[in-house]
C-alpha cells in the first residue's frame, strides 16, 4: 500500500467563502489594524487563488459592512467597525458553521449570567429604574415583536450595567442571533408564561445588590430553551428566524432596524420607556 504525503496531495481549490471569512477574521483580529492598506486585489487573488473579479467582489462586501473604505488610486483601507458591524460580521460567520439555539443558549448563559452579577454590583439607581421601566413595558406588550423590542432591549441594558466592557460588547456581537432567539420564545406562549416572571427576580436581585442570585436568576432565565424548545433546539439560527418572522413585522419594518436601535443605544420602546 503506498503512502501519499501531505506534499503529494491536491492543493484545496480556492473558496470564496473561506476567503471572506478569513480576511474578515484578520481584520478583527487586527492583523490587519484600523487605518492599514489592506493587500492589492492582484496579490489577494494570487495568494487565494481566487480571481480578481472575485476578490473584487469581497472587497465590496466589506465595503457594505463597514470593516473597509476604497480610496480610488490608493486601495483598500481598514475602518474600525462598530457593535453593528461586528455584530453582522459574527452572525454571518455562525450562519456559514450551522449555530443552533442550543450554541447560543451556552454562550448566552456565560455572557449573560456575569453581567447580571456585574450589574448588581455597579448599576445605579437611575439604572435600576430604568430596568423596571423595561421589565413593565416588556409585561404590557401586546405583539411579539414590541415583546422582542424590550426584552432585547432589558438584556442589552444589563449588559451595560455591568461596567465590563468585554461583556458588553460581547452581547453587542451576539445581538442578531439573541433576537432569532427571542422569537421563536417569545411566540410560544408557555416560554413567555415560565419565563417573563424570572425578568423580575433578575432584577429585584440587582436592586437589592445580590450579585449571586441575579447571576443565577440570569441562568435560569436563559437555559429554559434547553427543556421548552424540543427539536427547534438544533435547528440553524437563520433557519429558525425564517420560520418566526414570517408574519411579525408590520409592513415596511425592517429586523436590521431593530437591531441597530439597541447597539446604538436609542430607546426603541413605546409607553413607559421613553
Amino acid at each position: 500500500m503506498t503512502n501519499t504525503s501531505t506534499q503529494d496531495r491536491p492543493p484545496r481549490p480556492p473558496d470564496r467563502s473561506r476567503f471572506e471569512a478569513d480576511l474578515i477574521r484578520q481584520i478583527l483580529s487586527s492583523i490587519y489594524p484600523e487605518g492599514s492598506k489592506l493587500p492589492s486585489e492582484r496579490e489577494l487573488a494570487e495568494t487565494s487563488g481566487l480571481s480578481r473579479p472575485i476578490v473584487r467582489e469581497v472587497l465590496q462586501g466589506l465595503v457594505g459592512r463597514g470593516l473597509i473604505e476604497i480610496r480610488p488610486a490608493r486601495g483598500a483601507f481598514v475602518r474600525t467597525p462598530g457593535s453593528l458591524q461586528i455584530a453582522e460580521v459574527l452572525g454571518s460567520l455562525a450562519r456559514q458553521h450551522r449555530a443552533t439555539p442550543r450554541d447560543l443558549v451556552e454562550a448566552r448563559e456565560m455572557v449573560e449570567a456575569r453581567s447580571a452579577a456585574g450589574a448588581a454590583l455597579r448599576a445605579s439607581d437611575h439604572d435600576i429604574a430604568r430596568l423596571r421601566e423595561l421589565v413593565a413595558a416588556f409585561d404590557d406588550a401586546t405583539t411579539t415583536i414590541e415583546r422582542a423590542r424590550c426584552d432585547l432591549v432589558l438584556h442589552a441594558s444589563i449588559a451595560r450595567m455591568s461596567g465590563n466592557p468585554v461583556l458588553e460588547v460581547m452581547f453587542s456581537a451576539i445581538t442578531p442571533m439573541v433576537l432569532d432567539l427571542q422569537l421563536r420564545s417569545l411566540s410560544d406562549p408557555v416560554v413567555v408564561r415560565l419565563g417573563a416572571p424570572i425578568h423580575h427576580e433578575v432584577v429585584d436581585a440587582i436592586a437589592r445588590r445580590d450579585a449571586a442570585t441575579a447571576a443565577e436568576a440570569m441562568a435560569r432565565h436563559i437555559v429554559l430553551a434547553l427543556d421548552l424548545y424540543g427539536d427547534d433546539l438544533d435547528v440553524p439560527l437563520d433557519v429558525l428566524a425564517e420560520n418566526q418572522l414570517s408574519g411579525l413585522l408590520p409592513e415596511n419594518g425592517r429586523i436590521e432596524d431593530m437591531i441597530e436601535d439597541v447597539l446604538r443605544s436609542r430607546r426603541p420602546v413605546a409607553g413607559r420607556v421613553s
